[in-house]
């Protein structure tokens, strides 16, 4: 077994900046929007992400919030000449989130980034599916904006456990959403804006469609089969989410790349201890160690070894 490491100088320009917070609005239970203004931020792509010190960038890093950077997706990025404002969706969860939540306008932080992996978009393939569960759904976001810019037909499946934990925005009324869409609609504002439909389901059946992402996105594949051969599948949410997913693509045989999270410290390579198990015929185990930060957080799904997978036992 052993653990490869890209350098973090394969990804690009990088830097800290201090942000200020132009907004840090709730969007549904326990989900914030958080609009950061900055300059000079490099070059950017969907799938990329930033490490955020969650303590005053100024104070001592005993003095509330987080002693370490937490990872977020970047789900927007603007630019006017040289300034910048980064989107970022985050769920409260713990004490660096909780400390992010009680922010407000003016307020400076430390950010670090761009890192990571991005998505990539493919050429050959015209049409792009976009699956997003929970705190997934921000890549997703931006995803939208940079596929249909460039041409692509995209559709979003959203999910999650019930309306009041999806963090985004129905367009018009939430009652006036479709209950049981059996088409993509422009019922989301934040994708709707880019011109690209959705299918929107709910464990508990509270908004759209009843049922978990993975099963309604496998049954809409099912029933758009001509238009699933010609795309390529973006995935981010819960593992269990992304590797039912990735089974549905590889049954039928279509690229599918997955933005995995994990528990990063550093998010540069160098604490080594978001480590991914990637496939690798040429070890001697069949599979070695890939970091999260560096190498993905974007990956191929065929080369992931999931983490409830059994494997050389």
């Amino acid at each position: 077994m052993h653990l490869e490491a890209r350098s973090p100088t394969d990804r690009g320009a990088r830097s800290v900046f201090l942000a200020a917070v132009r907004a840090n609005d709730p969007v549904c239970r326990d989900h914030y929007r958080l609009i950061l203004a900055l300059a000079g931020f490099p070059s950017a792509q969907p799938g990329q992400f930033v490490q955020i010190l969650c303590a005053d960038p100024e104070g001592p890093p005993w003095a509330g919030g987080a002693f370490t950077r937490r990872p977020f997706s970047i789900g927007g990025l603007r630019r006017t000449g040289n300034d910048c404002e980064l989107d970022i969706i985050y769920r409260v969860i713990g004490p660096g989130t909780k400390w992010l939540a009680g922010l407000r306008p003016g307020v400076q932080v430390s950010v670090l980034g761009p890192l990571g992996r991005p998505f990539e978009l493919p050429a050959d393939r015209p049409v792009a599916y976009l699956v997003g569960g929970g705190v997934g759904l921000p890549p997703m976001i931006w995803l939208a904006e940079v596929a249909a810019a460039v041409g692509r037909q995209v559709v979003a499946f959203c999910g999650a456990r019930s309306a009041d934990s999806l963090p985004l925005r129905p367009r018009g009324r939430q009652d006036a959403v479709p209950l049981s869409p059996t088409e993509p609609t422009l019922c989301m504002e934040e994708f709707a804006q880019w011109g690209v439909p959705a299918v929107v389901c709910t464990d508990d059946g509270t908004l759209g469609r009843r049922g978990r992402v993975p099963e309604v996105f496998t049954s809409y594949l099912a029933s758009h089969a001509d238009e699933a051969a010609q795309a390529v599948v973006y995935t981010c949410g819960p593992e269990p989410m992304l590797r039912l997913v990735a089974r549905s693509c590889e049954l039928l045989g279509i690229p599918c790349q997955v933005c995995l999270e994990r528990t990063m410290a550093c998010g540069m390579g160098t604490c080594q201890s978001c480590v991914v198990r990637i496939r690798d015929a040429s070890d001697a185990q069949g599979w070695r160690y890939q970091l999260c930060c560096t190498d993905g957080p974007v990956f191929d799904s065929r080369a992931v070894v999931w983490q409830d997978e059994k494997w050389g036992t």
